[in-house]
């Protein structure tokens, strides 16, 4: 894991108040909080790039949706991408944005909130393209044609389903 103690702290907050704020009909489909992983077993869970299909709303308000590597930094979920992705561009305007990483029916996890850009100028680029070297083989988005950047979610909301939670560790 790459979370500081704060980040640990911040991430079980949100798994838990996610989970306290769900309407009854997704508290009962997720089987909440039975079938929850909490904070820990997401962290530990996403030690790599998971493939996870990634919304964001175009100016019609029209939903826009595409399966892409995303990283877990600090609590925070990355999606490396380029400056001129019409993802990235949508977020530029309007930084609403989910994730959503599932395997049939035995697992899913799914996340809400607002993302920012992280272009090169930014301090936390190097870490971000760190981190994508030592999970991606040593490349990077800088590698990428066009200009690599990540985009930095803050998750607002968290649901997680396990059918075996237990076989996730802490």
């Amino acid at each position: 894991m790459r979370e500081t103690a704060e980040d640990i702290e911040a991430f079980a907050r949100l798994a838990t108040e996610s989970i306290e704020k769900a309407g009854s009909f997704v508290r009962s489909s997720l089987q909440m909080p039975g079938h929850s992983l909490s904070a820990g077993q997401v962290l530990r869970y996403w030690d790599r790039i998971h493939t996870a299909a990634v919304a964001t709303v175009t100016a019609k308000g029209e939903p826009r949706v595409a399966p892409t590597g995303v990283a877990l930094f600090r609590g925070h979920f990355v999606v490396p991408t380029v400056a001129g992705a019409a993802r990235t561009k949508a977020i530029n305007i309007r930084p609403a944005i989910s994730i959503s990483h599932f395997d049939e029916g035995d697992l899913a996890i799914i996340a809400h909130g607002h993302a920012r850009t992280i272009g090169q100028s930014d301090p936390l680029f190097r870490e971000l393209a760190a981190l994508q070297r030592e999970l991606s083989q040593g490349r990077d988005v800088s590698n990428w044609e066009g200009t690599g950047v990540y985009l930095w979610m803050t998750t607002q909301t968290l649901y997680t389903f396990a059918r075996q939670p237990e076989q996730f560790v802490e």
